[in-house]
């Protein structure tokens, strides 16, 4: 395969746009792995950063599936070809958001472990009690992501760390300013109940005292992110 070096300023863009060129062209098949990040910019004459943020956007937009530990690959049923530049820029805003869940990922699933150890029992009455409160919310979501994020803050405070339970509280009002910045509006019932339906688990983990499942149960109920960014720019 050959790509062109890229040589305008909007180098994330243009590498998104390469990539989905060559899917297209059938250079990159279906179900067959993306060249390293390293490699890529090697190849097409810019920074990793800007190949990570293409990729993310391609992620969002449904083109490309990373796999833990095996690297990123071509979806095997890929996206319907429409929306352009403006989809393509909404995707853009939407993956940005993928740092932010590295991050909350290493902080909320070590706080979820620590909440298991040592939530007190007024705690746990605090985080069934926001815990319910997501689920009675509507479907606007403004009101579920006011909602979520207690829930995500309850969990923090119960770790009983207060530097942890700081750091993810910043990282928290970031996650709040990109769903601004992207101004969603309608909540997904599909991630509506699997997040709701992760985070009563999260809560049984830690209220069984079982670090190991509070962790896991967490983590999954951040990996829904992926299926409500691809609906608000699908």
């Amino acid at each position: 395969m050959t790509f062109e070096t890229i040589r305008k300023s909007s180098a994330p863009e243009m590498v998104a746009e390469q990539i989905v060129a060559q899917i297209s062209a059938g250079e990159l098949q279906p179900g067959t792995q993306l060249p390293a990040q390293r490699d890529l910019a090697r190849m097409l004459g810019v920074g990793r950063s800007s190949v990570r943020e293409a990729i993310n956007a391609l992620v969002v937009m449904g083109y490309l599936e990373p796999q833990q530990g095996k690297g990123t690959f071509i979806k095997a049923v890929l996206p319907d070809a429409n929306g352009g530049l403006e989809k393509l820029n909404a995707a853009f805003a939407a993956g940005s958001i993928f740092d932010l869940m590295e991050a909350r990922e290493l902080l909320e699933c070590r706080s979820a472990a620590l909440a298991a150890e040592r939530a007190d029992p007024g705690q746990i009455r605090m985080l069934k009690r926001v815990t319910a409160n997501v689920e009675a919310t509507d479907e606007t979501y403004a009101a579920f992501l006011d909602a979520d994020i207690r829930f995500h803050t309850a969990v923090a405070d119960a770790a009983g760390n207060v530097v942890l339970c700081e750091l993810t509280k910043l990282v928290l009002e970031k996650v709040v300013a990109h769903h601004k910045q992207l101004k969603t509006a309608l909540l997904p019932t599909s991630y509506r109940e699997v997040s709701i339906q992760t985070a009563e688990r999260v809560v049984e983990a830690i209220e069984a005292g079982d670090g190991e499942a509070a962790a896991r149960w967490m983590a999954r109920h951040l990996g829904a992110i992926r299926d409500e960014l691809k609906h608000i720019i699908g």
